[in-house]
């Protein structure tokens, strides 16, 4: 029997794997769309699975990798809906491994290993101000710089006028809270990497590091006397101290973050549903048409909007797959 379930979870892996790279194959020449559009509809969805994404237009949006994958390929699937208040976008892609280990920690030989790998992620940029060159060349302009070097790109506008909304779902810090980090891209003058990328105003709800102040070992884990709310996750609300008298055995993990498991403010506005299921991700965004704040994209269903995608697969920083400059109109 176990031999006979072995061999079977074997055919399993091995036709998702296949599966997967004929996927990726399939967009091999093709150019993709680059419009999508936003049918409106009576009520909201509630998740991938909802009626109303039954008759969504789907765009076919082909992402070329950058840096360590640079040349690779691969297809984001993108419908959106909307209703009187809230718009709505449903990303699917291809993604063999679902890359949860950014950060972690595994009680290995007596001590605490940190893990190898990242997380999967998903960045989406639209204009807030007009930004020179985004409609034609896309979130180019924002993160890859003019600079040849890719150690010397940084995130930027060129003026004081311009601005970019940047949402950025994160499978490890984001996903399991059920939210999208919402930020925004203004001017870079120090020219640093990160620091023309700002978060949007609200509480404080980013991903805690889980770490001592040496760095070699988790500083938090779940309290014993709970269950985890989010299973593979840990909560600020949930994680106790680790001291000399908490106990491990061999191969008990801990995750590299505690999250926060109540978002508000401007750093709120984009509500996430995403779930990884055979070869693939799926994320539902949901944000309201007009959120009211300065450092958000404001939705006006009689215009379109020129914005950009990027996936990143167990990676962080320049080593993503990158559409083209898109266009999203409203129906």
């Amino acid at each position: 029997m176990k031999k006979a379930f072995m061999i079977f979870l074997l055919v399993l892996t091995i036709g998702a794997f296949t599966f997967y790279h004929a996927s990726i194959a399939e967009t091999k020449g093709s150019k993709g769309d680059l419009e999508v559009t936003s049918k409106k509809v009576k009520s909201a969805p509630t998740d991938a699975s909802s009626p109303q994404w039954k008759d969504a237009e789907k765009a076919k949006i082909v992402v070329t990798g950058a840096g360590t994958v640079e040349g690779n390929i691969n297809t984001i699937k993108v419908r959106s809906v909307y209703t009187k208040d809230e718009v709505f976008f449903l990303f699917q892609w291809h993604d063999y491994n679902k890359s949860m280990n950014k950060n972690s920690w595994k009680f290995t030989g007596g001590k605490w290993i940190k893990q190898k790998g990242d997380e999967d992620r998903l960045g989406v940029v639209w204009e807030i101000n007009r930004i020179d060159k985004f409609a034609t060349k896309g979130c180019t302009v924002l993160c890859h710089n003019e600079a040849k070097n890719h150690e010397d790109w940084y995130y930027a506008v060129s003026s004081p006028s311009e601005k970019a909304d940047l949402w950025h779902w994160k499978a490890v810090r984001s996903n399991p809270v059920g939210y999208t980090e919402d930020g925004y891209v203004t001017i870079n003058p120090s020219k640093k990497p990160e620091e023309g990328r700002k978060r949007d105003a609200g509480s404080e709800a980013k991903a805690k590091s889980n770490r001592t102040k040496d760095k070699k070992k988790p500083a938090y884990m779940q309290n014993p006397s709970k269950a985890p709310s989010i299973p593979g996750s840990l909560l600020v609300s949930e994680a106790v101290g680790i001291t000399a008298k908490s106990k491990f055995k061999e191969g008990d993990a801990i995750p590299g973050y505690r999250l926060n498991r109540v978002w508000k403010g401007s750093f709120a506005d984009v509500n996430t549903k995403g779930v990884w299921l055979n070869g693939k991700w799926t994320v539902m965004i949901r944000r309201k048409l007009n959120t009211g704040y300065d450092d958000d994209v404001q939705f006006n269903t009689r215009k379109t909007y020129p914005f950009g995608i990027a996936v990143f697969d167990n990676a962080h920083e320049h080593n993503s797959y990158n559409s083209e400059p898109l266009k999203l109109k409203f129906k």
